[in-house]
């Protein structure tokens, strides 16, 4: 029995009616963020299809699975629901324009800039760090941390080929790298460190120099020391010589300084 046209029109608003009853997600930011915000939708079974992401927007949940895709879908919504549909004011700003200015004129071909060019960079920046941190978030949630380090930052660009341009900021070789230094340090026990005064282990097959004792000292002085009395000082080469006196002022004569230094006679005075 076929329905007549008056009848499914009438289905039709019910069915509006109980969409409208149900109560809306509520993407509430005061919750941990974005990612608190993300998280609790697509846990409440909010998350979009990740299939409906083609096209430009393919990379969204781009190396992603299971929740975490869940979360950066849920995130990717609602900015696109608040860059479409939302209210926007163009006095505040998460970033300053300036700034944004600063670095559209270091490029000397760009003379005049337009008011609304700088608000549409600081837009995509405030998205491009928070997706950013959110990947690289859930990296290091994987890892039971809870702060974010280089190596996750490193370890979300490496999961999307939107992020190729950052290739010589953060290498991708520095995730699995530090993936290595953290399993090889588990792996390795420290030895033994060696305390004040004492030297360290020797390796295997070498025998470390023992310390000498009192008399071992004593018989390197007749071989590998000289004696001691070659160290002595020498007797003086001329034992008449005597010092003269540092009180003496300048221009008087020291005749006792050279008395008695040539055995010549005394001669009489001349007359």
């Amino acid at each position: 029995m076929e329905q007549s046209p008056q009848g499914t029109a009438q289905q039709g608003r019910q069915q509006q009616q109980q969409q409208q009853q149900q109560p809306q997600p509520i993407y509430d930011v005061r919750n941990g963020g974005h990612y608190g915000a993300s998280a609790a939708l697509s846990a409440q079974g909010y998350a979009p299809v990740a299939e409906l992401y083609t096209g430009t927007w393919a990379n969204v949940n781009q190396g992603l699975q299971g929740t975490a895709r869940d979360i950066l879908t849920t995130y990717w919504q609602h900015v696109i629901n608040h860059l479409e549909s939302d209210n926007h004011d163009y006095k505040i700003h998460q970033l300053p324009l300036a700034r944004i200015k600063k670095v559209m004129k270091a490029d000397p071909e760009v003379k005049m800039i337009s008011a609304e060019a700088p608000i549409l960079f600081a837009k995509g920046c405030d998205i491009f760090i928070t997706e950013l941190t959110m990947r690289a978030w859930i990296h290091a949630e994987d890892n039971k941390r809870r702060t974010l380090q280089r190596s996750d930052i490193a370890a979300a660009l490496s999961k999307s080929d939107m992020f190729d341009f950052l290739i010589d900021i953060v290498p991708r070789e520095e995730a699995t790298s530090h993936a290595k230094r953290s399993s090889q340090a588990a792996g390795t026990a420290p030895g033994p460190s060696a305390g004040p005064g004492q030297l360290p282990p020797a390796p295997h097959g070498v025998q470390p120099h023992q310390h000498m004792g009192p008399a071992d000292y004593a018989s390197l002085g007749q071989h590998g020391m000289p004696q001691e009395q070659e160290y002595r000082p020498q007797p003086a080469m001329y034992p008449g010589a005597v010092q003269s006196d540092p009180s003496a002022a300048y221009g008087q004569p020291q005749s006792q300084m050279f008395e008695g230094m040539y055995a010549y006679p005394h001669l009489p005075p001349q007359q």
